[in-house]
């Protein structure tokens, strides 16, 4: 029977999460039952195929002798129970043993960190920036509420995009406590990231690499938007950029239109994130880390050894939660690895096939290797010449280029893996083919003529180049460029880059009235990357290095690209 369609899941707990878990099962229409008491009579429990567990958890023992007393009774014909740990924030629980034979199986699930693993997928590190351009991550979490440290610490398991040190900045109340404790908690991040500890009053962002995203956290969802917009003009003041800000709100469910928006502020909800049913039952977002779990297995098993005898080769489901985060930490990592090389997946029917470049594929390997070493730096590992598992040595801690030859054919390997592996899970990678839009004189254009000449233009480049995935760059602030782009992202399936050569508020200003702030705004909620660039010059020049193709209409006023112009 399949959990994801189960109608027989029992919530366990009298505490709020309990409750909400509850309350969003049944708003996503799977009929459950909550029981008050952490340990449920057996009538119950006897007809339960899922058991979730929440505030507060029991102890394991007796957890254990429960667990082995309600499967005795279970009939072969019924599935195994499924008991799943519901908790907040590391460490996990402590899993009881149960009997090899058990007809249960026994996970726990972090609510902080699946909801940080959502955010940023939703909005990964590098929808704020251009990687080949030059540009690198400076992330700034306001707040110390729920998730801002699983925020934190997932981001810098993501944060690795080239040779730039990225930058993660702490504004608190008391920056210098919040210093000490990261500095107790994780005493080598600093190996791979520049920490800044300040308050929301003053950031001390001049000098300092552009704000590429953030991320507010405070106890009142009025104290953090009054945060947020206090943050957003101090940003745009400091660094004339315009990142987005996303503001976490509780349970509150914000209404309002895209007029209503200022263009950088972003609710979330990370209760409501993390308590997704089609996440905690069916756990959507694991699907390419259990993939990798599957092509490890089969590596070991290539040359006739059994997988289940290795910790690290056991089924999934009873595979350690250490090991199954390591999977998902590269399986997370993978965006940012198509980011860099200017790829991205797709369904995989609309590949033929696809290798990176070697010179691509030793970038990616220095990558991949940063992205290992900062996951054992932050679960505590250091280096030592001899790897000691309880004491948590590792030799390979050293920078890529004093690795042996065979120790950098791992990391060749994950790179060269990645084509594979989505392949795996029906998708494929594609390049990118980016296409610049410089801003246009309106005054000089026929907007009759526009819809046909841009579906003549955009028809011919995607015929011209069948195996690319086109992307439109543009600063979005003319109604010319928004016809093109929405023509492109609705006919075309293209995607869209809003370059931001001045704070998003001045473009917004610039606009002649209320229709095309709104057009403007929808636009950019449909942007799969927000990149700063620090004047008109500093857009001239990303146009001439990054856009292959330059579309212009009547008399553009920007750069064009290094390659071909199509007016």
């Amino acid at each position: 029977m399949s959990l994801f369609t189960s109608d027989r899941i029992l919530v366990a707990g009298s505490g709020h999460i309990a409750g909400y878990l509850f309350q969003r099962l049944r708003a996503g229409d799977r009929p459950a039952k909550q029981i008050a008491d952490a340990q449920p009579p057996e009538r119950a429990l006897d007809s339960a195929d899922t058991l979730i567990l929440a505030d507060p958890l029991p102890d394991p023992d007796p957890l254990a002798a429960r667990l082995e007393e309600i499967c005795a009774r279970r009939t072969p014909r019924r599935p195994p129970l499924r008991v799943i740990l519901v908790h907040c924030g590391a460490p996990d629980p402590a899993l009881p043993r149960l009997p090899d034979d058990a007809r249960a199986t026994l996970e726990t699930y972090d609510l902080e960190y699946e909801a940080a693993r959502s955010c940023l997928a939703r909005w990964p590190l590098h929808a704020g920036m251009d990687p080949p351009f030059g540009q690198t991550v400076h992330l700034l979490i306001a707040g110390t509420a729920r998730p801002a440290r699983a925020l934190a610490v997932h981001a810098l398991r993501l944060i690795h995009y080239g040779d730039r040190l990225p930058v993660l900045t702490f504004c608190s109340p008391d920056p210098e406590a919040q210093r000490a404790d990261w500095e107790a908690s994780f005493p080598q991040a600093d190996q791979f990231c520049r920490l800044r500890f300040t308050t929301p009053e003053h950031p001390d962002l001049i000098d300092q690499p552009p704000v590429t995203g953030v991320y507010v956290c405070e106890d009142v969802p009025e104290h953090g938007l009054e945060t947020a917009r206090k943050l957003a003009h101090l940003i745009s003041a400091q660094q004339a950029v315009s990142p987005a800000i996303h503001l976490e709100v509780g349970e509150a469910v914000p209404a309002g239109s895209v007029a209503d928006w200022d263009g950088r502020i972003l609710p979330f909800s990370w209760l409501r994130d993390a308590c997704r049913p089609v996440v905690l039952l069916a756990r959507q977002g694991d699907e390419l880390a259990r993939v990798i779990h599957v092509h490890y297995q089969d590596s070991i098993a290539a040359p006739g050894r059994d997988p289940s005898e290795e910790p690290a080769g056991r089924p999934w489901e009873a595979l350690p939660a250490s090991y199954r985060n390591a999977n998902r930490h590269q399986a997370d990592h993978l965006w940012a690895k198509l980011a860099v090389t200017d790829c991205r997946a797709v369904p995989e029917e609309l590949v033929e096939s696809f290798a990176f470049a070697p010179l691509e594929g030793e970038r990616l390997a220095v990558i991949e290797h940063a992205r290992w070493a900062a996951d054992r730096y932050l679960d505590g590992w250091t280096y030592a010449p001899v790897r000691d598992n309880a004491r948590k040595h590792h030799p390979q801690l050293i920078p890529y280029e004093q690795l042996s030859g065979p120790m950098k054919d791992l990391d060749r390997f994950a790179v060269r893996l990645a084509p594979t592996l989505l392949a795996r899970s029906g998708r494929g990678i594609v390049r990118m083919l980016i296409v610049g839009i410089p801003p246009v004189d309106a005054t000089r254009t026929e907007s009759n003529r526009l819809p046909p000449l841009a579906d003549q233009a955009l028809e011919r480049l995607s015929r011209r180049y069948p195996d690319r995935s086109l992307v439109l760059a543009s600063t979005l602030q003319d109604a010319t460029s928004r016809v093109l782009v929405r023509r492109g992202i609705e006919h075309y399936a293209a995607g869209l880059f809003l370059l931001c050569p001045a704070p998003l508020p001045s473009t917004l200003a610039a606009q002649p009235d209320d229709d095309a702030r709104r057009d403007l705004l929808e636009l950019a909620a449909r942007a799969e990357r927000r990149i700063a660039l620090g004047g008109e010059n500093e857009l001239a020049r990303w146009l001439h290095l990054r856009a292959e193709i330059t579309l212009a209409v009547g008399a553009a006023t920007g750069a064009a690209g290094e390659g071909k112009r199509v007016r």
